[in-house]
């Protein structure tokens, strides 16, 4: 955790949606990154999306020893200052933990059809593409 922490702000603003409460500042960053970090969990990122002052990326946490599929997926966003190069603002945005997510299973069951993506023909929405 030491080492990640040079590329903090000290203004640093860290949202996750797992927790109500904004981290703000690098302590506050550094002792949730200090909790998080322990033997046998494994964040790994997957996909990135890299933009000038800013970059979004999807990642996957894998408990060691976890059943076959349980893990945690998420995607997460990362604001940097354009002069100093450093991350300003952070929010995190886990899958549901609990599989399938209750209200997505509920919806389901009472319209099967939520959920289901058609594509929609360029230019059907006002303004749209």
């Amino acid at each position: 955790p030491e080492e990640g922490m040079r590329f903090f702000d000290e203004s640093i603003i860290y949202r996750d949606f797992n927790y109500e409460e904004v981290l703000k500042g690098k302590a506050e960053v550094k002792k949730f990154i200090e909790d998080f970090s322990f033997p046998g969990i494994t964040f790994s990122t997957q996909r990135f999306d890299d933009g000038v002052a800013s970059t979004c990326f999807t990642w996957e946490v894998v408990l060691e020893g976890a059943p076959e599929g349980s893990t945690i997926k998420g995607i997460s966003f990362y604001e940097v200052n354009p002069e100093t190069g450093l991350i300003t603002y952070v929010r995190d945005v886990p899958e549901s933990g609990i599989k399938p997510p209750p209200l997505g299973k509920l919806a389901r069951q009472f319209r099967p059809a939520v959920g289901v993506f058609q594509p929609v023909a360029i230019g059907s929405r006002e303004g749209g593409l």
